[in-house]
């Protein structure tokens, strides 16, 4: 019986997740401000709580994940006032270091060359296409393009190094954070393009849910 509401339970906090994060996704669209930057932080909250409710407490993963998953809302926070971009910047940054921590607590550092030149190689054109609209900010985008494609060559280098679930969960969700911080990127620095609102939050709320999920896996050996 308990194992049956926890279950009910999980699907119903997955449920709001999708509600709530459909509706900052919505407002946002909608120009509806107001309710936005309400909604936004609250769809990373309930994810932090999925996280913390459901997540195997057996190893550092966890605790590494739900300390990236607390400056991911500081970093969502801080980007609805744009004053406070690169304070938010800094706030994601740590983030990914925290995930990258979390990926190299299970089993320890990773070195597969395949997705690391295939990395550098879309970080470094990536970067040079964005160049010269970063201004001022050339130096901290370097530094976080940096962090969050390590941070991915580890999420993806482990899926390399063992066929689970978890880990595809894992492998899965940095493309899609990587994907979602280059579409947030070329809107701010390149030029805005149609529902990129939507596309960003889509994919930044699949991957830090995603990597969630991944706590709540049990894995076949404990690490």
């Amino acid at each position: 019986m308990q194992i049956a509401q926890q279950k009910n339970l999980k699907l119903f906090i997955s449920t709001l997740i999708l509600f709530v994060a459909f509706l900052a996704i919505f407002f946002n669209a909608s120009n509806n401000n107001a309710l936005f930057i309400v909604l936004k932080p609250l769809t990373t909250i309930l994810i932090i709580l999925f996280t913390v409710f459901f997540g195997i407490r057996k190893n550092k993963f966890y605790k590494w994940v739900v300390i990236a998953l607390i400056f991911c809302l500081a970093g969502d926070t801080l980007l609805l006032k744009e004053a406070y971009f690169i304070w938010g910047l800094l706030a994601f940054l740590m983030a990914h270091l925290c995930f990258s921590f979390s990926f190299m607590s299970l089993g320890g550092f990773k070195f597969y060359l395949i997705p690391l030149i295939l990395l550098i190689v879309f970080g470094i054109g990536y970067y040079w296409i964005l160049y010269d609209g970063l201004q001022a900010l050339k130096i901290p985008v370097l530094t976080y393009f940096i962090v969050i494609l390590f941070m991915g060559w580890q999420g993806i280098s482990l899926r390399i190094w063992k066929n689970e679930a978890a880990l595809t969960l894992v492998a899965f969700a940095v493309l899609f954070f990587i994907t979602s911080d280059a579409l947030l990127a070329w809107a701010k620095f390149k030029e805005p393009f149609r529902w990129d609102g939507v596309l960003i939050l889509a994919t930044y709320w699949i991957s830090i849910f995603s990597i969630g999920l991944s706590t709540t896996i049990e894995r076949k050996k404990s690490y």
